[in-house]
């Protein structure tokens, strides 16, 4: 090796050592030299001279200069680095697996390079020498080496190259990446998987793979195909490079894509005897597995047990259609699910073998493989095909229920399992089982027939076996012991809930049986709670039930609503339309034990049995189950009607929707006992908030789960305003606000329930009533706010604070909750109270807690009333806000600068951030429009543009950020919320109003244009994205003014001290940061349309630029050349013209891409 081989690889080895920090500065060096891709390929070509990190991280350096040289190479270049890596890796036979994986990836990775720039023609010609290379290596050794193995892994990685979900970023735009990707789908996928076929195949014919000999090349042709079975032809989701979040399928525990392939791959997927070697070859690998087998047969099977469960996922067009022949449907069904069993049963052992560590990921696999199953057959597959004669015409169904009854009797729900192999694997049964009972039979035409009875019975089977786990994993959990650790308790109910989500839907399958048992259970166990607590005995295992059996009821009863319009599931709805008049209603009765059991805390008898924890959980069901079942606004059914005719089942809809209006309008409905059950709901919660003092969570859980449920509909809103019950509520809210209140609550508290009552104002009919209903509710927080306002010295006592702060939140929640109705009273108020809430906030100037809701208030205010203004009130909502930002501005909060040799804390950091941010929230509400369409609306058609100009809100929001700016300061731009903030609130202004933008001052002007410029540099996709937008509107707006002849920026356009515009300085910025910098493809578009404008406008600047690029390549005639050419193509290229409109924005956008790909290759290096 040469020196600087040498350096490399001793830097490379150094890493491990002492002298890291040194070694990767040599490594970084020698990597950012030009002749890096030289220096290793000297490591790379002498092993014996060099070590194996040496090798890897040279490895990953060619890949690497490669990729930043493309652009600069020439044609001939580009292929030999390609066939030097094919080359390397074909012939590295002692080379260590790490290194031969990174240089497997190189050569993908160099193949896909080469292809984004090439034609369909090109790209094959390319695959296809790579293939001949591989077996011609493959023809010289004859077997003894690993020619063939390391040619089907670097198949394997070309392929995962080519999709999206896996591929690198290579310098180029998701334009080209999603060619490439059409590309292979269309021309060489099922090639590459008739290859990995015809390895495997022939491995198993020769006996290779029984005798050791093939040197692992069908576990790497099985992984060839199980990449191609990978590949997602759907292609209707979003999709991002290697790293980012990619999208899921149905769930986590079953995390599979459909395999849909087209028609043209039934040949090697479906036709007789196309795959049946492969199935032989799987029995035949677990067999050898379960006799000892040695390290490649564990290999084979596995990558055997992938391609089953990517093959058990097949669906699609790629089945004929069944109303024709079923056939190969049904036999892909009955060949995948006998491979499955044939390994898994007897249940027992495959479990067992399981939980001993030897048999995990054969479990897994086969679970998962029986959920996508699942998804993709129907229910009568499973229940009514034979798997033969050899598993004693056992079904499908035989084996999902053996596997979920045994996973359910190795105690998979106890808290020692969460986690383990038994639990992930019950969770994939149990989705299995979701599967088939939330579908029929699928009949010709589409058209959804009954589940059959046998699903159903296993259901109900797997559904009493589930109850019975259960409790017991609750009684053993009881014994636990509590570390404290509330955040790891608050995710270990949630990850339940998950857990219970799924078996909800199971128990549902069969309601007549499941629903009976459950209640029956829950009463029986609430009835023991009272004597147990009488006689003395330890009530935890017995708490710890009852806590699960409410969870599981309410998850049982209803789905979560959050998000749409809640409606009884298909099944309980279908078993409550079905229920004769005077019959016991299954629903109903699991419904009312739910009721009753809350109930308890109305008697004082027996409230002392409810811990907190316990009424917790019985509120959030209750407010679950309220949410859907009491007194709905859809309480004929209709929506259910309107459900199922979407989905085709037009007739079980309408059958529904009509038994539900004969039984007097639905559960619960205003005719069956549901405003006697709200009526309770309210009761117990305002008891559990009076008798419970102190427990915040429980009051959190009362205040902003079960209340807001409870004045989320008008229908139940009607109700309420007149209940005994609600009007404690109002009392206790406002009591809570005197010295000595009847109910002490947590801030935060105050504001859900203020909230909360606040909705019912919807309700009152008569303007005065309602008036007098928001004053009775915003009088007593506004009352604290004026008396702490003339009180520093109160207001700074920690009773004082926490009053003051207890009565904004309050304020907060009514304000939230503001709608037509309440809008005058609150607006009012707010008029009333403006010299209160400025004067508190000039003494809450050292109060983090008091500034932030105090801002926090205006923001909501802003955003609360925008809709209902008219002009006036806009004008004073202006004033009032430009006021809040001075105020605050003066008070030095946010000025977060240290003081000379002072740390300042990370604490005030915080504070400051949150206040800016509201502040900046703020003025984007007043930017947001809403504000503006007020005044228009409520002026004369003749009047209202003068009106609107009179009023300007462009210029109080200017003012604000003018007050804002000099606050946010590099400590608060390290938040990315807030840097976010103000960036999206900027590019909002430059676009909307760059004529304000033009008329503001010139020392406003440059700290907008100095964040601006900070925002351009910025590491944040986002906040770059949106300076570009920013930057983009205001070139626009300079560029249509020349042409207009108009004065656009004017004076702000005035050279610099190095001679150029402002314009122009930030196309050089940019530029070299395009340039430059990693990761700039995915910035590409918003860059090209903020260029466009300024290059049309500032010609000779951007002349200038070129010719400093070139020139620092002039030593380098070719370099010259290519960047010449580079810069003439990009304002020429593509029938590109003169003007931004969007057709030439998007041809700019293909031009700057081309510009970059060439440039970073030929500059980067310097």
């Amino acid at each position: 090796m040469d020196a600087d081989a040498r350096a490399f690889d001793a830097a490379a080895t150094a890493l491990r050592g002492a002298e890291r920090a040194n070694a990767e500065r040599a490594l970084l060096e020698l990597r950012a030299r030009r002749d890096a891709r030289a220096i290793a390929r000297g490591v790379l070509e002498r092993p014996r001279e060099s070590s194996t990190d040496g090798q890897f991280h040279a490895a990953r350096c060619f890949r690497d200069a490669t990729l930043r040289d493309w652009g600069a190479m020439r044609a001939s270049e580009r292929e030999e680095c390609r066939a030097f890596a094919l080359r390397w890796t074909l012939d590295a036979e002692g080379a260590a697996r790490a290194v031969r994986n990174q240089m497997t990836a190189c050569c993908a990775t160099l193949v896909k390079r080469a292809a984004v720039d090439a034609d369909d023609a090109t790209k094959m010609a390319t695959l296809g020498a790579c293939e001949r290379e591989v077996r011609a290596k493959m023809e010289t050794s004859k077997g003894e080496s690993d020619a063939e193995t390391m040619g089907l892994e670097v198949f394997a990685a070309i392929v995962s190259e080519f999709a999206p979900g896996t591929a690198s970023e290579l310098g180029t735009t998701w334009e080209r990446h999603e060619g490439c990707r059409a590309s292979a789908e269309k021309h060489f996928l099922k090639p590459f998987f008739a290859h990995g076929c015809e390895a495997a195949r022939r491995c198993v014919e020769t006996g290779r793979v029984s005798d050791g000999s093939d040197r692992g090349a069908c576990a790497a042709a099985l992984r060839l195909m199980n990449a191609v079975l990978s590949w997602d032809f759907n292609r209707d989701v979003s999709y991002g490079f290697r790293g980012r979040a990619f999208p899921s399928s149905e769930s986590a525990a079953n995390a599979f894509v459909k395999l849909t392939p087209g028609i043209e791959w039934r040949d090697v997927l479906l036709n007789p005897g196309a795959l049946d070697w492969l199935f032989d070859l799987h029995a035949g690998a677990e067999s050898a597995v379960l006799a000892g087998g040695g390290v490649e047969a564990k290999r084979v099977a596995a990558a055997s047990r992938k391609t089953l469960s990517a093959l058990c996922t097949l669906s699609g067009c790629v089945f004929p259609p069944r109303d024709a022949d079923d056939s190969l449907r049904q036999g892909h069904f009955v060949r995948c699910a006998r491979a499955i069993a044939k390994y898994l049963l007897p249940a027992a052992t495959s479990v067992r073998a399981a939980l001993e560590g030897h048999g995990e990921d054969a479990l897994i696999d086969g679970c998962r493989s029986m959920s996508a199953l699942a998804l993709v057959h129907d229910a009568n597959d499973f229940a009514s095909l034979s798997l033969g004669p050899e598993l004693n015409e056992r079904t499908a169904l035989d084996l999902l229920g053996e596997l979920t009854l045994e996973c359910l009797n190795q105690d998979a729900l106890s808290v020692q399992c969460e986690g383990t192999v038994t639990d992930d694997c019950l969770k994939m049964l149990l989705e299995a089982w979701a599967s088939l009972v939330n579908k029929g039979m699928s009949a010709p035409g589409g058209v959804e027939t009954a589940v059959p009875s046998a699903v159903l019975e296993g259901a109900a089977n797997i559904s009493h076996a589930y109850v019975v786990a259960g409790l017991k994993a609750a009684r053993e959990g009881a014994h636990e012991e509590d570390d404290g650790h509330e955040e790891e308790g608050q995710a270990g109910a949630a990850a339940l809930d998950a857990r219970l989500e799924l078996a909800a839907q199971v128990l549902r399958a069969h309601p007549t049986t499941t629903l009976p048992t459950l209640q029956h259970v829950l009463v029986e166990k609430r009835n023991s709670l009272p004597a147990c607590m009488a006689s003395g005995q330890d009530p935890s295992e017995l708490l710890e039930e009852l806590w699960w059996l409410t969870r599981l009821a309410a998850h049982v009863l209803a789905d979560d609503g959050d998000g749409e319009t809640p409606i009884p599931p298909d099944s309980l709805a279908a078993a409550s339309a079905a229920t004769a008049p005077g019959a016991p209603n299954c629903v109903v009765e699991l419904a009312r034990a739910l009721i009753d059991f809350g109930c308890l805390a109305l008697d004082a008898n027996a409230r002392g049995a409810l811990s907190p924890r316990l009424l917790e959980t019985v509120v959030w069901a209750l407010a679950r189950w309220a949410d859907t079942y009491l007194i709905p606004e859809d309480s004929g059914g209709s929506l259910h009607a309107a459900v199922y005719a979407a989905a085709g089942g037009v007739r079980r809809g309408a059958d529904i929707a009509n038994k539900l209006a004969e039984n007097g309008g639905g559960m619960f409905s205003e005719r069956n006992g549901g405003v006697e059950a709200l009526d309770a709901l309210v009761q117990i919660g305002v008891k559990a908030l009076s008798d419970w003092p102190g427990e915040t969570s429980l009051q959190k859980t009362i205040g902003f789960v079960l209340f807001p449920v409870l004045t989320r509909r008008k229908t139940l809103l009607k109700h309420l305003v007149n209940m005994p019950s609600w009007d404690a509520l109002r009392q206790a809210c406002a009591g809570a606000h005197r010295e000595r209140g009847v109910v002490a609550f947590p801030p935060e508290v105050h504001r859900g329930l203020s909230e909360c009552v606040g909705r019912v104002a919807a309700s009152v009919i008569d303007p005065a009533q309602c008036e007098a209903y928001v004053n009775a509710l915003i009088t007593p927080p506004g009352e604290v706010i004026a008396a702490v306002s003339v009180d520093r010295e109160g207001l700074h006592h920690p009773e004082g604070e926490a009053r003051a702060c207890a009565a904004l939140e309050a304020l907060r929640g009514v304000v939230r909750s503001t709608n037509g109705k309440s809008q005058p009273a609150v607006f009012n108020f707010f008029v009333a109270a403006v010299d209160h809430l400025l004067n508190l906030q000039t003494l809450a100037k050292d109060l983090g807690r008091v500034m932030k809701l105090l801002l926090r208030l205006t923001e909501e205010f802003v955003e609360a009333n925008s809709p209902y203004l008219n002009a006036q009130q806009v004008d004073w909502v202006c004033r009032y806000c430009l006021r809040v930002v001075e105020t605050y501005a003066k008070s030095g909060r946010g000025a977060v600068k240290s003081e000379a040799g002072a740390l300042l804390s990370q604490e005030a950091v915080k504070e400051a951030y949150k206040e800016v941010r509201a502040l900046l929230r703020m003025l984007t509400q007043m930017s947001s429009g809403n504000l503006h369409d007020a005044i228009i609306e409520s002026a004369p058609p003749d009047q209202a543009a003068a009106l609107a100009e009179q009023i300007d809100i462009a210029r109080v929001v200017f003012a604000g950020l003018n007050a804002v700016i000099p606050l946010i300061t590099d400590e608060l731009l390290k938040f990315p919320k807030l840097c976010r903030q103000y960036f999206e609130l900027l590019a909002y202004m430059l676009e909307a109003y760059p004529k304000k933008v033009a008329q503001l001052a010139p020392d406003l002007f440059g700290t907008l244009m100095s964040t601006l410029e900070f925002g351009l540099k910025h590491a944040d996709e986002t906040v770059s994205k949106e300076s570009m937008t920013a930057l983009g509107a205001l070139a626009t707006f300079q560029c249509n003014s020349a042409k207009t002849q108009t004065i656009g920026l004017g004076a702000h356009m005035a050279p610099n001290a190095e001679g150029v515009s402002i314009l122009a300085h930030l196309m050089r910025l940019l530029f070299h940061r395009l340039v430059y910098e990693e990761a700039v493809f995915n910035l590409v578009d918003e860059a090209a349309d903020a260029l466009l404008p300024i290059i049309l406008h500032e010609r000779p600047a951007f002349q200038n630029l070129a010719s400093a690029f070139i020139s620092a390549v002039a030593d380098e005639p070719r370099s010259v050349d290519l960047l010449q050419n580079a810069f003439v193509a990009l304002t020429s290229a593509n029938g590109l013209a003169e003007g931004v409109d969007r057709v030439n924005k998007r041809r700019f956008r293909r031009n700057l891409a081309d510009f970059l790909t060439v440039a970073r290759g030929v500059l980067r290096t310097r």
